[in-house]
């Protein structure tokens, strides 16, 4: 039948094509480490300056405080990743080696 295409089954296709791959962690800490910096050199000149904006302050400190917080998740899933690789090679290994309980 002519125009039996499925248009629908093309824009899904296309939009998968644009999306972009998912980052790793080390990624993430690293965008959250240079947005923590930027934050916390805006805080303070915001801080020092003659007249203080308290709004302003709060929501720089708030931002701060939220971006450190997602950083520090971040770093800790970093390390229990690290962590579970180096316990899944000694599991392979032992598990490859029969161990002195072998039966």
């Amino acid at each position: 039948m002519p125009g039996d295409t499925k248009p629908h089954l093309a824009r899904q296709e296309k939009k998968r094509a644009r999306r972009p791959k998912p980052g790793t962690v080390k990624q993430l800490s690293a965008v959250l480490w240079r947005a923590i910096t930027h934050l916390e050199e805006h805080l303070d000149t915001t801080a020092s300056a003659e007249t203080v904006d308290t709004g302003e302050l709060c929501k720089l400190t708030h931002a701060l405080s939220q971006s450190a917080s997602t950083y520090l998740k971040a770093v800790e899933v970093g390390e229990l990743e690290a962590r579970f690789e180096a316990l899944e090679k000694v599991q392979g290994l032992t598990q490859d080696t029969p161990g002195r309980w072998a039966a």
